[in-house]
């Protein structure tokens, strides 16, 4: 066997065992996620609720957008209704609940419809969400009450390393719901497809060597 078709068997093989390698990973990446989620669900149900009194700073209020309505999560998107809550140990952020989108004539978001100032409010403690991977959108969309991602630094200058999601109303509109949580079927799904390409690479592989060895045979 010559020394160039050595390197490229070499070549091909090394590619291939990369790829394998990449396929495996990602499937057990994705079962780790699902095994992640099914941990997280069970640990926000068993969660104690808690019940906290304060002032609403209406003024500083924000909403979450592109989020899911919690009583029909296939319905369509809107927003959560997010409050800074002046309380005796210092200031919690409070996410009052769902909302449709309300925009005000002059293309800001319309916070007009909430009222509520001093509140006693029944919800869970939730630590705030963390950025995942290298690629990482804005926190904001089109307008700065209005944000893409919860980041407690656009909302307040101080707060805890959580926030209270509220299970009682205290605005008008706004569905005191918690946010569903992240199906973990999805991920037990695509940790399936991987395994299922990490399976038939190997076979694609050994089917184009062998009618290579057929198309060219020595």
């Amino acid at each position: 066997m010559k020394i160039p078709q050595v390197l490229t068997i070499f070549f091909l093989a090394t590619t291939a065992l990369g790829v394998e390698a990449g396929l495996l990973s990602l499937a057990h990446w994705q079962k780790n996620r699902y095994h992640q989620r099914l941990s997280e669900q069970a640990e926000f149900s068993l969660r104690p609720p808690v019940t906290v009194s304060g002032e609403f700073d209406n003024a500083a209020t924000v909403a979450l957008t592109n989020q899911p309505d919690p009583q029909n999560p296939e319905a369509g998107r809107g927003w959560r209704i997010l409050t800074p809550l002046q309380t005796a140990s210092g200031t919690l952020v409070v996410d009052r609940g769902y909302t449709l989108p309300r925009i005000a004539p002059d293309g800001t978001p319309d916070f007009s419809f909430i009222h509520t100032t001093n509140a006693t409010v029944s919800g869970v403690f939730q630590p705030y969400p963390q950025r995942r991977g290298v690629l990482q959108g804005p926190d904001v969309t089109t307008h700065p009450k209005l944000l893409a991602f919860l980041n407690p630094a656009r909302i307040v200058s101080q707060t805890s390393g959580v926030y209270l999601i509220a299970r009682t109303p205290s605005a008008q509109g706004v569905t005191a719901v918690p946010p569903p949580l992240a199906a973990p079927t999805k991920h037990l799904s695509y940790a399936l497809q991987w395994l299922g390409l990490a399976i038939a690479f190997p076979l694609m592989c050994l089917f184009a060597a062998l009618k290579g060895r057929r198309a060219y045979p020595r």
